[in-house]
């Protein structure tokens, strides 16, 4: 396949229903929030904290390495959308 994601399984990813995948996340972290201790919330937010500040993060090679996924992925979801049926 080199890399290429099967049809069958790019287009299972794109049919989720990501409407209840957010509901679900919204509701774990409702949940989760509520039974956080105050010290167990600055070091969740501290974590958070480091690592958005994570110097050098993403280095250039990172970035390219990103880029060229996202390129390859609206490759195959322009491909997708030009052969859907209709």
């Amino acid at each position: 396949m080199d890399g290429i994601m099967p049809r069958d399984d790019l287009l299972a990813f794109a049919r989720r229903d990501w409407a209840g995948i957010e509901a679900e996340k919204a509701r774990f972290w409702t949940e989760r929030k509520a039974s956080m201790s105050p010290a167990e919330a600055l070091a969740v937010g501290d974590a958070l904290r480091r690592h958005a500040l994570k110097p050098g993060w993403p280095d250039s090679i990172e970035r390219e390495a990103g880029l060229a996924v996202h390129r390859r992925v609206s490759e195959v979801l322009n491909a997708v959308s030009r052969n859907r049926p209709r």
